[in-house]
């Protein structure tokens, strides 16, 4: 392409120009695992959206039927999760803090959430040493699953879990407080 057939940059300024800013802003060295201090709203949403988009991007390797391109977007896929946890993590943390809320309601969101998944994963695993018919077993966990989720403590942990994040999101929406907190370092 010759000089002038060029697309124009992104106008500096823009909503798009600065949620990029914000997103490589929280990939940078000194952001990358920092949890002390705050994240306003437009750092934390644009690092939230763009990180998703860019998460999600390798999946589109899994359209096309492919051993070898299935194994890339799988490998892609973990790469880019493993890559964007910790920045997406810490500043998740830092816009609690910019509200005045503490870090560890994710914590404990998180752990609310193991309980049925760490359940569920013990139940199918020792259900499948149990019986050495592999494949057999294979067919059998969907009903399993649609059994062990049935199960009325399961659904009411799950529920609590729903709940809690509803309400982190909520607070991610909440203006920033006002002044210094306890979290400003």
């Amino acid at each position: 392409m010759s000089e002038h057939q060029q697309l124009p940059p992104v106008p500096r300024g823009t909503l798009l120009s600065e949620a990029w800013r914000y997103f490589c802003c929280c990939l940078a060295k000194e952001n990358y695992a920092r949890l002390q201090g705050r994240a306003g709203r437009m750092e934390y949403w644009s690092a939230t959206i763009i990180g998703s988009i860019v998460t999600v991007l390798p999946l589109v390797l899994f359209s096309i039927p492919s051993i070898i391109t299935y194994c890339v977007g799988l490998t892609a896929f973990l790469a880019v999760v493993f890559y964007l946890a910790m920045p997406m993590l810490s500043v998740y943390v830092r816009r609690l803090h910019d509200v005045g809320w503490s870090g560890w309601w994710i914590a404990l969101s998180y752990a609310i959430y193991c309980i049925p998944f760490g359940y569920t994963v013990f139940t199918i695993s020792s259900l499948l040493a149990l019986d050495l018919d592999l494949i057999y077993m294979l067919e059998d966990i969907p009903q399993i699953l649609r059994e062990e989720f049935s199960q009325i403590w399961l659904f009411l942990v799950l529920r609590v879990a729903e709940i809690l994040s509803i309400f982190l999101f909520v607070i991610t929406l909440m203006p920033g407080t006002k002044g210094l907190n306890k979290y400003d370092h």
